[in-house]
């Protein structure tokens, strides 16, 4: 099939992005856009392994595991003319542990040797007063950087080292939380680079005008020179998802990232759109988190009891079919979900004999917090709040966006519980596991373990599997975790969600994948 340039790709989202500096992206849509903007170090291969982006070959790895030396591209040019070098490598990955970057995934990069300690470092410098009329720029960074772990061995060389043996570690500098930015730029602009991002992308951002549409043109200094592909992509913003299907039915979109019940019933018997649907299947866990901080959900009994609850096969059915029981924390798509976890029974007779042990034999009254503009979060959070008051618990329901309760659930004893979902950025069981479950670490502010749930057990386990080489009893320990989480409770387990998407037949080269963000266009192009 022959490749095209030239053309528009337009795509929509609901609200503009929270941000697009690369450490800051979280949400799907927002990840999209990102990865047509920055690049990595290296992406997952399509078996399992690593294909080298910004690095000229795999890394050379250490004999005891707890090193990695990479060789970058001659000739990469950042979206600004500027030669990438290793010391943008250092500080793009040394931002992740600067408070001032406000980086989400900070637990991802926890075993760089030195990372944590440089974190604490900042935090201390951050904290003491400026001195009158001092002005020190957008950034207070101190040359020579400090993370013991990162170095630029010449202009071209990086080498990484861990204070222990991650074998996650190659998986996570394939996420957009490891993109490489400019340290000229960041520096230089400070928190702003969040709405004006250079990368080494194949696009670069010509204008964004809030909450009406971004504009992103060829980025003229693309080191894949020769690349086929559109010479622009249009976002526009703020546009629901029944407005996006109906654009789309009418040729003005050319992908859209999830489909409501309703159209996706009516598209499966139109075969023009029915030709159009993409599918990953079970992709997305989605749930209520259980503020384990908040009474009475530091009760492990009420959380127990408010399982046995939830009739997940009826929720599968609300969701029209478009879904699979929940029965533990792991996406379907993730190498080692365990097929064999205990399920939680509908009972609502335990369940209510449950809450009477734990003290609660008239149940109790709590607020649920759920973004009202996504229809499948809103439509399990009245599925709960109805399964809930049919076992004496009175929920009321907050309307929040989802920027909101991103901020508000990560924020300590202040969300009771929420419907939330995750797709896990890599096809490891420590994603999910380790950002949503690990007590080690919480947070005041910011947390993505947004249930607060630690268990000394749990946590524990979680400090093994960060030190285990083998990858057979890492296995094991995650399998652990998983089954002690299902006992514990944190989470009201509900449905993994299949991903339905639309793309039109002139998008070619686009793939769907079970992992986050699901949707890449950076290859795509236009074939009318």
């Amino acid at each position: 099939m022959a490749r095209h340039s030239g053309g528009i790709l337009r795509l929509a989202l609901e609200a503009d992005p929270r941000s697009l500096d690369a450490g800051q992206v979280f949400s799907n849509e927002e990840g999209t856009v990102g990865f047509l903007l920055f690049n990595t170090l290296l992406e997952a291969g399509p078996e399992g392994g690593f294909v080298p982006v910004l690095a000229e070959g795999l890394p050379e790895g250490s004999a005891d595991g707890l090193a990695y030396r990479f060789r970058l591209k001659q000739g990469v040019r950042f979206a600004n003319g500027q030669e990438l070098e290793a010391a943008d490598v250092v500080h793009s990955l040394e931002r992740c542990f600067d408070p001032e970057a406000a980086a989400v995934n900070l637990a991802y990069f926890t075993s760089i040797l030195g990372g944590l300690e440089f974190l604490e470092a900042r935090k201390k410098e951050l904290a003491t007063p400026r001195r009158p009329g001092h002005d020190p720029g957008p950034s207070r960074w101190i040359e020579p950087r400090r993370v013991e772990g990162l170095r630029a061995v010449d202009t071209r060389t990086v080498e990484i080292r861990l204070s222990r043996r991650d074998l996650g570690f190659l998986h996570v500098l394939t996420t957009l939380s490891a993109a490489i930015v400019p340290r000229s730029e960041t520096t230089r602009l400070g928190r702003q680079f969040a709405t004006h991002p250079v990368g080494t992308g194949p696009f670069v951002v010509k204008t964004w005008t809030r909450g009406a549409r971004i504009r992103m043109v060829r980025n003229p200094y693309y080191f894949k020179a020769d690349r086929p592909g559109p010479d622009a992509v249009d976002v526009l913003v703020g546009l629901d998802r029944s407005t996006q299907a109906m654009m789309f039915e009418r040729g003005e979109l050319d992908f859209e990232y999830y489909i409501t019940d309703p159209d996706l019933t009516r598209f499966r018997r139109d075969p023009r759109m029915k030709a159009c649907l993409k599918r990953v299947v079970g992709s997305t866990p989605t749930f209520a988190f259980l503020n384990c901080e908040i009474p009475p959900f530091t009760n492990r009994l009420v959380r127990v009891a408010l399982n046995h609850a939830i009739d997940r096969e009826a929720a599968v059915r609300l969701m029209s079919n478009r879904a699979v029981a929940q029965r533990g924390p792991l996406p379907l798509t993730v190498r080692g979900f365990n097929q064999e976890l205990p399920e939680y029974a509908y009972d609502p007779a335990r369940a209510r004999a449950l809450l009477a042990e734990a003290g609660y034999p008239n149940g109790f009254a709590t607020t649920l917090w759920c973004n009202p503009k996504d229809p499948t979060w809103w439509r399990l959070g009245l599925f709960v709040q109805e399964s809930l008051r049919k076992v004496g618990v009175s929920v009321s329901m907050r309307e929040i966006s989802y920027t909101g309760l991103i901020d508000a659930s990560g924020r300590r004893r202040t969300v009771p519980m929420g419907i939330w979902d995750w797709v896990s950025a890599y096809d490891d069981p420590r994603d999910t596991l380790d950002s949503l479950l690990n007590g080690n670490n919480l947070s005041e502010d910011g947390c993505i373990n947004n249930a607060f749930y630690s268990a000394p057990r749990v946590d524990e386990l979680f400090r093994k599997s960060a030190a285990e080489g083998d990858p057979g009893r890492r296995l094991s320990l995650f399998r652990q975790i998983e089954r002690q989480v299902v006992e514990d409770a944190p989470w009201i387990f509900l449905v993994q969600m299949n991903l339905d998407s639309l793309c039109q037949p002139w998008v070619k080269g686009m793939s769907l994948r079970g992992f986050w963000p699901p949707a890449h266009l950076e290859d795509c192009w236009i074939d009318r």
